[in-house]
């Protein structure tokens, strides 16, 4: 299909930032422009964070002109406005729709009511109608934190949304989640696909709190008049669009929709998530099971944690006296580097989905072999930037392995989000997961998953899956066999090292 000028504005509020996106109709990213979002403490431990709401909301609407002045063609239009955010983000509002509360991802401070769940639930019991845990991540053990803490707050609340439902309502005026969201809640029944009736119930919670619920790729309302005189659009009415999480965005921008298609979404940190015609409950209440964007379509996710944030952390650390830019460094330094990197190995977080356990001190360590002259060859820098990537991709390896072990069918893997950009760091995970790794061209997969949604809710294709076909084109990175066979043994030195590090 040929872009006849049509174009498409996806908003993204991730972890760290709001983007804004102009896709044209054939799937080409044609702007993209990004802005750090506040987050502000409530409490001295750092449990208690809220967004800085106002300010989110502004720096969208600069995002959004910012992307509508770059179409600059009188007979183009957009056809479709939809948004995709962080996943157990919470927006609280009051029965006039005026913010009480906007908390982001790491808002934990349901930690000190989750004891109100367990007096409610067994864990096991929870899990096997949410597919989530644990409870102090997610919105229902906030909202028990506004009942217990913040009484009058509560008691104003009228609605309670993701924060993709805010977005909607805001560009709107329309109170709707779908299934993305909802699932991320701890408040939706993952395989009736409704809100828990049990879990409203056991609490006493107003069931005109949560919202209808529609699939993702649904036009829920079109764009407020006054909206479009912010976003300076002078054309006709412009359907909006319901997407929801960013994570399924992500997995639908790269193509894994399929059943057996593991997507693997490398940003800041990194959900991995196998597609699935049925849901899976993992009975040791670990790996989560949410919602796709496709109807009939679940996900059974691991996560490998803080894979961006360790790569970023390492390049600020020790490259950024370099004039060099430190990604294309990294990419020469694993070309000088061999597997294992002189058995120097990197502990900083990215491993195996243990959601339990998020809460302990962990440490970080690099073990290499010291200065003392025994041998020629000593570590060093091309060395310990090797073992980040090896620690990120051994992290992503161990999730892979553990989706794999849940299903008796072959699996597939995908790769997208801001590391996949690096070839050299995609051919060190296809080799250490001993598969071939599809790779889509445009790595920013959540701005086009996000327009997917547009396509199919406007009727320009009936069908994800034709869409994948016609539009999204892919780099296949190929594993090298005898490399792969290499890093088998190398794993296993470095699983049994960090075995020894995480009694430290």
């Amino acid at each position: 299909m040929e872009n006849n000028g049509n174009f498409i504005i996806v908003i993204d509020v991730s972890s760290n930032s709001v983007k804004v996106g102009l896709v044209s109709e054939d799937l080409k990213l044609i702007h993209t422009n990004s802005q750090t979002i506040k987050i502000f403490n409530e409490d001295l431990d750092g449990f208690a964070k809220r967004f800085d709401i106002e300010d989110l909301w502004n720096k969208l609407i600069l995002g959004v002109n910012q992307a509508i002045s770059k179409i600059t063609n009188q007979n183009s239009k957009v056809i479709g406005i939809s948004t995709c955010a962080q996943r157990m983000a919470s927006v609280f509002l009051d029965k006039k729709g005026k913010v009480l509360y906007g908390g982001p991802n790491i808002d934990i401070r349901g930690i000190d009511s989750a004891y109100l769940i367990e007096n409610e639930f067994i864990e096991r019991d929870l899990f096997d109608i949410t597919g989530h845990c644990p409870s102090f991540l997610f919105c229902l053990a906030r909202l028990l934190w506004f009942r217990e803490e913040e009484e009058e707050t509560y008691d104003k609340i009228g609605k309670v949304l993701a924060l993709d439902d805010w977005l909607v309502y805001k560009l709107t005026g329309i109170y709707v989640s779908d299934f993305s969201a909802a699932a991320e809640s701890q408040l939706l029944d993952i395989k009736k696909r409704e809100w828990s009736s049990e879990i409203i119930q056991a609490f006493d919670f107003n069931p005109d709190f949560f919202p209808d619920i529609v699939e993702s790729g649904t036009v829920v309302g079109q764009l407020k008049l006054e909206m479009a005189k912010k976003f300076n659009l002078n054309q006709g009415t412009i359907p909006v669009v319901k997407s929801g999480g960013d994570t399924q965005a992500t997995l639908l921008g790269m193509g894994a929709i399929e059943q057996g298609d593991i997507g693997f979404s490398l940003g800041t940190t990194a959900p991995i998530d196998l597609v699935l015609n049925e849901p899976i409950i993992d009975a040791s209440c670990n790996y989560w099971t949410s919602c796709h964007s496709l109807k009939g379509k679940w996900l059974l996710e691991g996560h490998a944690g803080n894979t961006g944030a360790s790569y970023n952390w390492f390049k600020q650390c020790f490259l950024s006296n370099s004039n060099d830019n430190p990604d294309l460094l990294m990419d020469t330094y694993l070309k000088k580097s061999s597997p294992g990197a002189l058995s120097t190995y990197a502990y900083l977080g990215p491993e195996n989905m243990n959601i339990k356990n998020q809460t302990s001190i962990k440490r970080g360590i690099f073990a290499f072999q010291p200065p003392m002259m025994v041998s020629d060859e000593l570590p060093n820098i091309e060395d310990f930037a090797r073992s980040i990537l090896e620690n990120i991709a051994f992290g992503l390896y161990e999730n892979y392995e553990a989706l794999n072990s849940f299903v008796d069918f072959d699996t597939k893997p995908f790769c997208a989000g801001g590391m996949s950009k690096s070839k050299e760091f995609n051919q060190l995970l296809a080799n250490i997961l001993d598969s071939e790794l599809l790779v889509p061209l445009i790595k920013e997969s959540a701005f086009i998953g996000v327009a997917m949604n547009v396509l199919k809710a406007l009727n320009v294709y009936s069908d994800y899956k034709p869409m994948v076909k016609d539009l999204i084109t892919y780099e296949k990175i190929k594993n090298d066999h005898s490399i792969s066979e290499i890093y088998k043994s190398v794993y296993i030195e470095w699983k049994n090292l960090k075995n020894k590090v995480d009694t430290l």
